[in-house]
């Protein structure tokens, strides 16, 4: 067992440490008791912060300028697309170099970008096809933070606290969610784009400072060195797609990220077409995902010593499906607040489900590439982005959304059937 003085403090575990408290608060927020996990929670609520303000004003803009769907999805597809080429390989950077330098340097590059993005939305008349390969490089640096954020906290944590401190970091960025979408739809319907970005900016070098003062990491297995870094990610991708359960998840996070987690690059059109609720209904519709969303991550903290885990993704997985067909339904703005935080609840459990199990199965000198492994299979997001905005377009996004939410039902249903192992995990 190995612990360093950064990460201790009085009563608290050390990395690795499979004690687990007795006390139900204590056990509630174990990852807490470490100073080092704290540190990077901090990082994170600003990242998440700075993010959803990112998305919700990017869609708003896009949306607002040549009213369509399509462009309006498109501008989020951008955003999830370069995860196909840019995140085995940035997984392999996080296993191989010290995570929080290419942690922080993410950060650094998207407040550049929202920088960019800024001074383009006041000088560029015809924006849209400016901030489509601006929204690109963000959705590229993601690739390189979530690896290097989620790796550490198993880092700091060690395996067995590993669903608690991958819930925690979901709630916390739920959390924020709330704020930021009420924030960035006030601040946008307010002062307009640019403030948003400028915002977002100043809130992404916030984050990359607090990761500045994160302490030495516990010491931990490193991609062996003596390949090159092309060597690790191959490495890494055989590896991956050679574990049965890991290869069933990246399987089945492509078919939801395509049908389910879509539903988010047709909210504006919801908002501004279905709903008539405008900039300031967008905000609230985004952070009732965000309520959701951490209702859930709380829940599965909870939950975090639950053995089930793969009964439980699907089970979350088939409500989700549920969940986008009600609300494809709905013309009320109320109900369609109630439903969309249903839909965040069984999201965040999908998600936080999904990192866990990934890196409870590969080994742990692959945890970076295991999460890699995700942001390049939600890289395949950009197709359901680009297809629901299509079938928005042709016969209305209700009929969009109940196509998906009826596709997700099926898949769940289907990896019932066939992944056994799965079900076993």
């Amino acid at each position: 067992m190995i612990s360093k003085p950064s990460n201790s403090a009085p009563g608290a575990a050390v990395a690795g440490d499979s004690t687990i408290p007795t006390n139900g608060r204590a056990r509630l927020f174990v990852a807490f008791q470490y100073p080092l996990f704290r540190r990077l929670f901090a990082a994170q609520l600003l990242f998440g912060f700075a993010n959803w303000m990112n998305r919700l004003a990017v869609g708003w803009i896009v949306l607002d300028q040549t009213g369509s769907a399509f462009l309006t999805a498109l501008s989020f597809a951008a955003q999830t697309a370069p995860g196909v080429l840019v995140a085995p390989f940035a997984g392999a950077v996080s296993d191989r170099f010290d995570r929080r330098i290419v942690l922080g340097a993410a950060a650094l590059g998207k407040a550049t970008v929202m920088i960019f993005l800024s001074i383009s939305v006041i000088f560029v008349d015809d924006v849209v096809w400016v901030m489509i390969p601006l929204v690109g490089m963000v959705g590229a640096l993601t690739s390189f933070e979530m690896p290097s954020a989620q790796a550490m906290a198993v880092d700091i944590v060690g395996a067995d606290q590993a669903t608690n401190a991958i819930a925690t970091q979901s709630a916390g960025s739920r959390a924020v969610g709330i704020i930021g979408g009420i924030t960035g739809g006030v601040l946008l319907g307010a002062a307009g784009g640019p403030a948003v970005f400028i915002t977002a900016a100043v809130v992404f070098g916030s984050g990359a400072l607090v990761v500045a003062t994160i302490g030495a990491l516990p010491r931990r297995e490193t991609a062996e060195i003596r390949r090159s870094v092309i060597g690790n990610t191959v490495d890494g991708l055989k590896t991956m797609t050679g574990i049965p359960t890991v290869r069933t998840l990246l399987i089945l996070a492509i078919f939801i990220e395509i049908l389910a987690f879509s539903y988010m690059s047709v909210l504006p059109v919801v908002a501004k077409e279905r709903l008539e609720v405008g900039e300031v209904g967008l905000g609230v519709l985004s952070a009732m995902t965000g309520v959701g969303g951490l209702a859930g991550s709380i829940w599965l903290v909870m939950m975090s010593q639950y053995k089930s885990r793969g009964k439980l993704l699907l089970g979350a997985g088939f409500l989700y499906g549920v969940g986008i067909l009600a609300f494809s339904g709905s013309g009320w703005f109320v109900l369609s607040m109630f439903i969309i935080v249903g839909i965040g609840f069984m999201a965040s459990l999908f998600d936080a489900l999904q990192w866990t199990l990934l890196q409870m199965n590969v080994p742990n000198a692959m945890r970076g590439r295991a999460v890699s492994g995700w942001v390049f299979a939600i890289g395949f997001g950009w197709i359901g982005h680009l297809e629901l905005g299509a079938v928005s377009e042709s016969l209305g996004v209700q009929w969009a959304l109940a196509i998906n939410g009826a596709g997700v039902v099926i898949v769940i249903v289907v990896a019932l059937l066939v992944a056994p192992r799965l079900r076993a995990a």
